[in-house]
């Protein structure tokens, strides 16, 4: 067998984001003509004319947390044509506006819908502000966060935290919601990249320095006989049928060997949610009693919802002043 070396991933986990929803400004005008014969108070002076016609604003919004202790926390400058890109640097704070997305513009929508206070029919506020009012309080009306949806990809993550994904946030129920498309072990040959525990990194780890030593050298023998073992199988299939694998003979092979990998093992997917259950998993695993590996994967998840769609993530997002 030629030498194979596993890989060992010390830093934070890979999310992207790979799509969210888009309005669809034929179907919103007809809500809108829908609004104007049924609703009149809330048809402005000029009518609808425009998908923007229908709330009190311009589609654009402050930054927020710009004014606050941790405002850098969270106001980027994308370099993209994305529609969510932010229209500003830090230093040009307070006064930095961004593009509304249209995921936060479905949600006020939504809102609006429900008490038909469309355009200047209700209070004038931003869509930041607009989503705020609803989703904090007393009695938060959080269903219309549902209608948002995102899909992500993630890797640098074990199979371990994959499993407490599915495990705990997958399911029937709106605030269970997670839709995953994770990498095949039967159909895929394992990279040989395992995820270092934040534990082996810990800088206050220094009772017992040589644990990280340790981990490498472990997934190091797992990948080697992971890959001596297909390798293996793959030999005597060939000798007894005098052809390599493939369909489903290949498959059987890998399905019976891939669970030999150790659980710190690498593994990547797509995901696909919605605001409101990222909100409660990260209620729930971004804090310091969480799984030290889960609260990393949180809080690298945060930076990428809040920099993109910051309105909906109130519960974590100071307002704007």
């Amino acid at each position: 067998m030629s030498k194979v070396e596993a890989t060992i991933v010390t830093e934070d986990p890979i999310v992207s984001v790979l799509a969210e929803m888009r309005l669809d400004g034929e179907g919103v005008m007809e809500m809108a003509r829908w609004v104007q014969r049924y609703r009149p108070h809330c048809v402005p002076e000029g009518g609808f004319e425009s998908v923007l016609d229908l709330v009190p604003h311009d589609g654009m919004d402050l930054v927020p947390g710009v004014g606050h202790a941790h405002s850098d926390q969270y106001c980027y400058a994308h370099s993209t044509d994305e529609p969510s890109r932010f229209v500003c640097e830090r230093d040009e704070a307070p006064s930095a506006q961004r593009v509304v997305t249209d995921n936060e513009l479905l949600c006020e929508l939504a809102g609006r819908k429900c008490y038909d206070s469309f355009a200047d029919a209700g209070a004038r506020r931003t869509n930041g502000e607009y989503l705020r009012s609803m989703w904090q309080g007393r009695i938060p009306h959080r269903s219309t966060g549902y209608h948002a949806k995102m899909s992500f990809f993630f890797a640098h993550v074990s199979r371990r935290v994959s499993h407490e994904l599915i495990r705990n946030y997958v399911g029937a129920d709106r605030d269970e919601e997670g839709n995953p498309s994770q990498e095949s072990t039967r159909f895929t040959h394992h990279p040989g990249v395992y995820i270092a525990h934040p534990y082996y990194l810990a800088r206050d780890n220094d009772k017992f320095p040589d644990e990280l030593a340790r981990f490498r050298a472990r997934a190091q023998r797992n990948y080697e006989d992971y890959v001596e073992t297909i390798q293996r199988k793959i030999a005597r299939f060939t000798e007894q049928t005098g052809h390599a694998p493939k369909g489903i003979d290949r498959k059987r092979i890998y399905e019976s060997s891939s669970g030999d990998l150790l659980m710190s093992c690498g593994t990547s997917f797509v995901w696909t949610t919605n605001p409101m259950a990222i909100t409660k998993f990260l209620h729930e695993r971004d804090n310091d009693e969480a799984d030290m590996e889960m609260a990393r994967f949180a809080r690298a998840w945060k930076r990428v919802v809040i920099a993109r769609w910051p309105n909906l993530f109130t519960d974590f997002v100071s307002p704007p002043t």
